[in-house]
């Protein structure tokens, strides 16, 4: 069966199911109820069918859960590259580490899925994973941090606005958490530039 990447713009239930519309449903589920609640039974009750209906379009859960996985990254991609557009230093900084949050607190489900392990499409989540480091080599780039550091300072990055990510999501920063990420972004853009000396 082909595999195909989908970008999750669409949340409509569908009683006509596809590939698609499929993913789709999955999108919804994960950002709803989690992403542990995308069964093949969740996703068929919200499909309105029964989930051995769902077989005639994937080829199980591990299947429906890589697509799910490609979608969200590709989505999440979007997201973060639109941040940076006309804009450099620390502004495209702050702009990306907001978008990151952002995205994290409106679709946590879809944000988990971006995280799954793919060892047999490892190059399909790569291929969608580069909308994300891309944009971020290049707005590094424009805090004057040399190529031989951009792949530190990307690392750097991401474990901030990913262990933040993981915090909040779990319920574990406490009161003001909008205060404690300024703090992130502040140390962040202290240490990046720190790299760029």
């Amino acid at each position: 069966m082909a595999h195909r990447t989908y970008h999750c713009t669409v949340t409509t239930k569908s009683r006509r199911l596809s590939r698609q519309s499929i993913v789709e449903l999955a999108i919804e589920v994960a950002d709803e109820r989690g992403l542990a609640a995308v069964t093949l039974a969740n996703v068929a009750s919200v499909a309105g069918c029964k989930a051995p209906s769902l077989y005639n379009h994937v080829d199980g859960l591990d299947d429906l859960l890589d697509e799910l996985c490609l979608a969200a990254t590709a989505d999440f991609a979007d997201a973060l590259r639109d941040s940076v557009v006309a804009k450099v230093g620390p502004e495209a900084l702050h702009s990306y580490a907001h978008a990151w949050r952002d995205y994290v607190l409106a679709h946590p489900g879809r944000y988990q899925a971006t995280l799954r392990h793919m060892p047999e499409r490892k190059s399909e989540h790569i291929a969608a994973a580069n909308g994300m480091t891309i944009p971020a080599g290049s707005m590094l780039s424009t805090l004057g941090i040399p190529d031989s550091r951009l792949d530190d300072a990307g690392r750097a990055l991401r474990s901030g606005l990913h262990g933040f990510s993981h915090l909040e999501l779990s319920n574990n920063i406490g009161r003001d958490p909008a205060s404690s990420f300024a703090s992130v972004i502040e140390v962040l853009t202290s240490g990046l530039l720190a790299l760029a000396e």
